[in-house]
C-alpha cells in the first residue's frame, strides 16, 4: 500500500511538475505576446499618423504650387498692364509735346517776379563770353523783351554766373544773331542783347 501511495504521489508530482511547466512559458508566452502586440499597435499608430501628416503635406505642397501659379500669372497680367500703360503714356507725351513748347503767359507774367535789369558792364560781360555769329541776308523780324522763346536754352557759363549773380539759373538762347535770356522758369525773353 505505501508503495502504491508512493507511486501515486510521485506521480501527482511529475503531473504537478508537468502542469508547472506548462503553465510557465504559457503565462511568459502570453506576457511576450502583449508586448508584440503593443508594439504592433504602436506602429500601427505611428504608420496611420505619418501617413496623415505626409497627406497634409501633399496637400499643402499642392495648393502653395497652385498659388504660386496664380501669382505668376498676375505679375505675367501685371507686366503687361504695366508695359501698356508705358506706351499710352509715351504716346500721350509724344502728342503733346508741340502743346508743352508753347509759352505759358500766365505763369510767366506774375506780377511778383522781378525784373531782370542788367548793366552794361554786364551786359559788356555777356558779349565778351557769348559772340552770336552775324546774320546773312535779309534782316529777320526782330525778338523784343516778353516774346515767347521757344526751342532750347543754354545755361550760363560759371564765368559769368560768378561775377553776375543774378544770372544763376538765368538761361540764354541765340535767335537771329541777338542773345535772348530768360530767368529761371520763364518760357519769355526777359532781356534782348543785339549786337554792339
Amino acid at each position: 500500500m505505501t508503495a502504491i501511495a508512493n507511486w501515486m504521489q510521485r506521480g501527482r508530482r511529475i503531473w504537478r511538475g508537468h502542469l508547472q511547466r506548462d503553465q510557465l512559458p504559457e503565462a511568459t508566452g502570453s506576457s511576450m505576446g502583449n508586448i508584440e502586440r503593443w508594439l504592433l499597435a504602436l506602429l500601427s499608430v505611428l504608420v496611420i499618423v505619418s501617413c496623415v501628416c505626409a497627406t497634409i503635406v501633399l496637400m499643402q505642397a499642392t495648393a502653395l504650387k497652385a498659388e504660386i501659379a496664380m501669382l505668376q500669372r498676375d505679375i505675367i497680367a501685371l507686366k503687361l498692364r504695366v508695359a501698356r500703360l508705358d506706351q499710352i503714356a509715351s504716346a500721350n507725351e509724344a502728342r503733346d509735346k508741340p502743346s508743352t513748347e508753347a509759352p505759358k503767359p500766365p505763369a510767366e507774367t506774375r506780377p511778383d517776379q522781378a525784373v531782370l535789369v542788367l548793366s552794361r558792364e554786364e551786359i559788356q560781360l555777356i558779349r565778351d563770353y557769348i559772340k552770336p555769329a552775324p546774320v546773312a541776308g535779309s534782316a529777320p523780324e526782330a525778338i523784343k523783351v516778353g516774346d515767347p522763346v521757344m526751342g532750347e536754352t543754354i545755361p550760363f557759363p560759371s564765368p559769368i554766373t560768378d561775377k553776375v549773380r543774378k544770372l544763376l539759373g538765368a538761361r540764354f538762347t541765340i535767335r537771329n544773331g541777338v542773345i535772348v535770356i530768360t530767368r529761371i522758369g520763364s518760357r519769355q525773353a526777359d532781356v534782348v542783347i543785339g549786337p554792339n
